[in-house]
């Protein structure tokens, strides 16, 4: 009896089908390298007493231990309230702890320490109203969305509690920008 080509192609599929699903896989995509250092750049706003201030933030991390990271963060804010140009420079360090990856997703807690500066100006002059340095320190969580193996999307928060001469101050700070994760 004679069988049908469609069969036959049928039945060579079926077996090819199998013998691929048996075959080992090639590894799946790994996820990227966590053990390099990264640096971040965002568009950071600081709520300042009742001041609203935009600005930038940067930061830079480098893995210590296998969750942790220690940290260095530089932000600069801006902006006017009440008649007054105001202008804080926070630079703080720390620690970053990393919590497990999910597929794109990477969550974080930070704790530093550090200061700012700020100073404040009648608006539209160069005349200083006060100047003055806070030490203190910030407590934060974020995460980075995975856009591909070295870029992540950033977002986080972090509460800033500075201590000066003229009394104590803590604001919220929120970050959102670009992270790129180098390779080591």
């Amino acid at each position: 009896m004679k069988t049908p080509d469609w069969t036959l192609g049928l039945i060579l599929l079926t077996t090819d089908l199998a013998g691929a699903s048996a075959a080992p896989r090639a590894p799946s995509r790994a996820r990227p390298d966590a053990t390099g250092p990264d640096l971040s750049a965002s568009y950071s706003f600081l709520r300042a007493g009742e001041a609203h201030l935009h600005g930038a933030d940067v930061s830079a991390s480098f893995r210590f231990r296998p969750r942790w990271r220690l940290l260095a963060d530089l932000s600069v804010h801006s902006g006017s309230f009440a008649g007054a140009h105001l202008e804080q420079a926070n630079f703080m360090g720390g620690l970053r702890r990393m919590f497990a990856p999910g597929r794109r997703w990477q969550p974080f807690a930070q704790a530093m320490v550090g200061g700012a500066h700020a100073t404040s100006r009648f608006e539209g002059t160069e005349v200083l109203i006060a100047s003055q340095t806070s030490w203190g320190g910030a407590l934060g969580l974020g995460t980075d969305y995975r856009l591909s193996p070295h870029w992540a999307l950033r977002g986080q928060g972090d509460y800033l509690f500075l201590h000066s001469s003229a009394g104590a101050d803590a604001d919220p700070r929120l970050s959102v920008g670009l992270a790129y994760r180098f390779p080591r």
